[in-house]
């Protein structure tokens, strides 16, 4: 669901619910004070009932023969029109009738007189009152008891009554009115009075969300195309938002990232040509200079050098020779960058590459020899280039020595350089002059050979005198990868 649909919704339903539970709670109250209201008409009338109505004539009638006599007719009559007298839409009264005790058990309650026109449904006199289909038996002073604790059509009654006493204040009868709980048209007039406003302001408050909605997400849809177009690498976005002070400070602050990334960017793209590529990571996540500072540890160099190039330079023009150094040192760092290597220096026609620093690397033997291997197959591919455009070709001497040296960022705070100094280093560099003797293009020393050795197929070269080393060192040429650990690329 999208931000502008969750605000929608939220707003939306916040407003319908609060409104809906107002006007809930307003029809609720106004529906409880028109049926006290109602309540308060019927026992009116069955008052002011009780005191036109002789409570003699009423006591007389407790007998089904009573319907035979005159007196019975002319009661029914003047209860029927008082019942029709208030049959108003209003207060509609159903029937009148009275309540009297049973003459066998004063417990049990009895019908008397009934107004109910329909013979099937009119009660007769000395027929039992009955609620929820039990006779009531707390007898006319308990249903009196009762209905003078009702406020309201409670506790499943929809009568209301008023008590008929002789001259004696003796309790005689009851005289219950029946009367429509909710009268439909009152309620219907106050429920639309009242969810009328309800579904106007409902459709108002939605409108004006949607409205909200847009107005609150046109900016940030502004600010979120110009971080996309960053993403992207686009870092002359400027970003704006047309809205409240808040929008503004937050596209200013996106327009400040960006200066920032272009900053970076630029001083990487300075610095990428000087440095390798693990230096400059490590000093753009830093953000920090780095300091003049070393430490031991062990790693695996790598020199490689063009055999004879200087020769071959000689009959060049400076813009052949710098433009086959470039193609040549283009296709070489590839391959070192995919191999975990870092590009100490370039040697005129030759580099010298670090394994194992800045960053740890447990197979940097492993890394710098496929290495070697796959520069040495980059190279016969670039041979047959040239000789396919009549360029010059040459071969490449690599030599590889792993042990400890010192490595860190060396030189002056004005001009500092991170490179590996000690014999692991000198070494590595005599292997490789020694190579065009020996007559291997990769020639390895035994440390390194010890690390890999069942990795690669060999080629003993035995006991090596190299440059200003008065010892021998026991030297290896590599012939390719095993065939247990070759891989697609090798």
């Amino acid at each position: 669901m999208t931000y502008r649909m969750k605000l929608f919704v939220v707003l939306g339903s916040l407003v319908v619910i609060s409104n809906g539970l107002i006007a809930s709670a307003n029809y609720r109250r106004c529906n409880q004070m028109l049926h006290a209201e109602v309540h308060r008409k019927a026992r009116a009338i069955a008052s002011t009932i009780a005191t036109l109505v002789p409570a003699a004539a009423v006591a007389a009638i407790d007998t089904r023969s009573a319907e035979s006599r005159p007196e019975y007719a002319q009661m029914l009559a003047m209860l029927r029109a008082v019942r029709a007298a208030n049959r108003r839409e209003d207060v509609w009264v159903e029937r009148i009738y009275t309540l009297v005790g049973a003459a066998e058990d004063p417990r049990v309650v009895e019908y008397g007189l009934d107004t109910e026109d329909h013979f099937e449904f009119a009660k007769h006199p000395g027929d039992v009152y009955v609620r929820d289909g039990r006779p009531v038996e707390i007898g006319i002073d308990g249903v009196d008891r009762l209905a003078g604790k009702l406020s309201g059509f409670q506790a499943g009654y929809e009568n209301a009554f008023a008590p008929l006493r002789d001259s004696k204040g003796r309790l005689i009868a009851e005289i219950g009115v029946t009367l429509k709980p909710a009268p439909a048209s009152v309620l219907h007039e106050v429920g639309a009075q009242i969810f009328g406003p309800f579904v106007f302001t409902v459709i108002l408050a939605l409108a004006m969300a949607m409205l909200l909605a847009r107005e609150v997400l046109r900016p940030l849809y502004n600010l979120r195309a110009s971080i996309d177009r960053i993403g992207k690498g686009d870092l002359t976005t400027a970003a704006t938002a047309n809205g409240s002070v808040e929008f503004t400070e937050m596209a200013a602050a996106i327009n400040a990232m960006a200066a920032g990334l272009r900053e970076r960017e630029t001083v990487k793209r300075a610095f990428s040509g000087y440095i390798s590529r693990q230096v400059l990571e490590l000093i753009t996540s830093k953000g920090e200079v780095p300091t003049l500072k070393g430490e031991r540890r062990r790693i695996t160099v790598l020199f490689c050098d063009i055999r004879g190039f200087t020769a071959m330079a000689e009959g060049m023009r400076p813009e052949e020779v710098v433009e086959l150094l470039s193609e040549f040192f283009g296709h070489m760092v590839d391959v070192i960058l995919r191999n975990d290597g870092t590009i100490d220096k370039f040697l005129g026609d030759g580099m010298m590459v670090i394994f194992g620093a800045p960053a740890d690397d447990p197979n940097q033997e492993e890394h710098a020899v496929r290495a070697a291997l796959e520069m040495q197959r980059e190279l016969e591919r670039l041979t047959a280039l040239w000789e396919g455009q009549g360029r010059r070709s040459f071969r490449m001497g690599i030599g590889i020595n792993s042990g400890p040296a010192v490595v860190g960022n060396i030189g002056s705070q004005e001009h500092m350089e991170y490179t590996a100094i000690g014999d692991t280093v000198n070494l590595a560099a005599r292997l490789e002059t020694a190579s065009k003797e020996l007559s291997a293009d990769i020639v390895v020393s035994e440390q390194t050979h010890s690390a890999v050795r069942p990795q690669f197929q060999w080629r003993p070269l035995g006991e090596v005198s190299v440059k200003g080393r008065a010892e021998t060192v026991r030297a290896y040429a590599v012939e390719g990868v095993a065939e247990p650990h070759r891989t697609s690329s090798s």
